[in-house]
């Protein structure tokens, strides 16, 4: 159908491809194999290799360190200040998108209700917005709650998640913000009995849905970011949690291929992969990691474990980041793979004391614009404004 409704030369038809935006090229992969060809062979964001980004969320300012995935090499260095005492921590990545937490402990934000604040910035295109907060009520113990950021590949709609702090962990309720929807947050309910998350876990956003584990370490909840409805799957079989809890380090939800994935430490300090594949969806058993020192899994790199051939893993000091390239993890039923630290290759050594939390992001460099957000916060006329200049500058310093 969209061949005989745009009967055009494959030349014509890439140059009006090449005037929307990225994520309406890839919502035009689904009209037709053609489209789709043409999108993914001839369209740069698409030929674009995905990079490793390194956040450090620390007291002073929070880093983002990018390393090209082809040669290991740094291409970008970031820096996010700490204004008013704020601390910066990562939320998520998708299509050259970043979103950022800042928290602050100053009695002046706290009184003023503004001590916590989310960023969504193009660090490329210096592009950055504030989004407004989510209902003060649901903030109360917010340490103890979790943010996402993921994206619809059908939809192309991006949108942040909160999952708020309850008695004893409890979910009746998720909180989502829609990039250009217009609605502002919105209260999701949860009418799965007994749902609850694990605030030590991470929450991950794969391929539209939104994820993240039970506070009983048995399910995990799915929130579909289409429909906005939550569902639960167990966690692959017993014998996977014989290892320790994901408090201790133990196993973690994490993107493995652009895949979800259970990384889960074994008695013999080795990690078990799983991955969720098929519809319907099930666990498939993928290979066993193993360092001979045996860091009892505490070298799992997450959110993200894996970046096209490599998977990552850090020292225990969490100073060096390491990058071994094993090709798939996904397969194999378990076969064991052993990532020696000498065969290893060196992408981050960081001499600096290092205090903060390492978190590890798939990110591709695009010049994606924002959508625009209804109902955005403006600034406070210091910290809020201060951080969103800070981001304009630092782009346009980067095209000096």
């Amino acid at each position: 159908m969209a061949d005989e409704c745009f009967d055009l030369p494959d030349d014509a038809l890439v140059q009006v491809l090449l005037l929307l935006p990225t994520s309406s090229r890839r919502r035009f992969r689904l009209v037709c194999k053609r489209w789709r060809d043409l999108v993914d062979e001839r369209t740069p964001e698409r030929q674009a290799r995905t990079k490793i980004l390194a956040y450090f969320a620390e007291r002073m300012a929070g880093r983002a360190l990018v390393f090209d995935d082809g040669d290991g090499s740094r291409r970008h260095a970031w820096r996010f200040p700490s204004y008013d005492y704020r601390r910066y921590d990562m939320i998520g990545t998708c299509n050259g998108l970043l979103c950022l937490h800042g928290r602050s402990a100053s009695s002046s934000a706290i009184n003023a209700g503004r001590s916590s604040v989310i960023v969504v910035t193009n660090p490329i295109t210096g592009e950055a917005q504030l989004l407004p907060p989510v209902p003060a009520a649901e903030r109360q113990w917010e340490k103890f709650g979790r943010y996402s950021f993921g994206y619809h590949p059908t939809t192309g709609e991006y949108k942040v998640v909160y999952i708020p702090c309850q008695r004893r962990q409890a979910v009746d309720v998720v909180w989502v913000f829609t990039l250009g929807g217009g609605t502002g947050w919105r209260a999701v309910p949860v009418l799965v009995p007994g749902a609850s998350y694990c605030h030590c876990g991470e929450v991950v956003s794969v391929d539209g849905v939104t994820y993240w584990l039970n506070a009983a370490f048995d399910r995990v909840m799915a929130l579909d970011l289409r429909d906005e409805r939550v569902t639960w799957l167990d966690l692959p079989p017993p014998s996977v949690r014989v290892g320790l809890t994901p408090e201790e380090g133990g196993w973690r939800l994490t993107s493995v291929h652009a895949r979800l994935g259970v990384a889960a430490t074994t008695s013999s300090a080795g990690v078990e992969v799983w991955v969720l594949e098929g519809r319907p969806r099930r666990w498939a058993r993928g290979r066993t990691l193993t360092e001979p020192r045996g860091h009892q899994g505490c070298w799992i790199t997450a959110p993200h474990l894996t970046y096209g051939e490599y998977a990552m893993s850090r020292s225990w000091g969490r100073t060096r980041l390491y990058r071994h390239k094993v090709g798939s993890l996904i397969g194999d039923d378990g076969r064991l793979l052993e990532l020696p630290e000498g065969a290893a290759e060196l992408v981050m050594d960081d001499g600096t004391p290092y205090y903060g939390n390492l978190k590890t992001f798939a990110y591709v460099e695009t010049l994606e614009p924002l959508p625009a957000i209804d109902g955005a916060a403006g600034g406070d006329g210091g910290s809020d404004d201060q951080m969103i200049n800070h981001l304009q500058q630092m782009a346009a310093g980067r095209r000096t």
